[in-house]
């Protein structure tokens, strides 16, 4: 298994549609990708431009997958385009059993 945890922040002006592009986006990764045991977006309480997403994959094969939905292609560069600054991404080994 395969965790990921990414970081953003989004344009203050872009806050809106980013929180929008990845509601929609959570709700079809749940719907459509059995092998994508976990996928949690965070707002954070502190900071309302700053996200948190994590990422729990069966295999690499589920990751790439994950990457090449259409759903996931079509939100990308409006969802890139909503940054400010690149993404803090960090990939991890699970250690045990995911939570169920």
């Amino acid at each position: 298994m395969i965790g990921v945890i990414m970081h953003v922040r989004t344009k203050p002006d872009k806050t809106a549609r980013f929180l929008a592009l990845i509601t929609q986006l959570q709700a079809d990764v749940r719907a459509n990708e059995p092998d994508t045991l976990l996928f949690q977006v965070m707002k954070s309480a502190e900071s309302p431009d700053s996200f948190a997403f994590t990422e729990i994959f069966r295999n690499a094969e589920a990751r790439e997958d994950h990457a090449q939905r259409p759903y996931h292609v079509a939100m990308s560069a409006e969802g890139y385009a909503c940054l400010d600054g690149d993404p803090d991404i960090r990939t991890f080994d699970l250690v045990g059993a995911p939570a169920q």
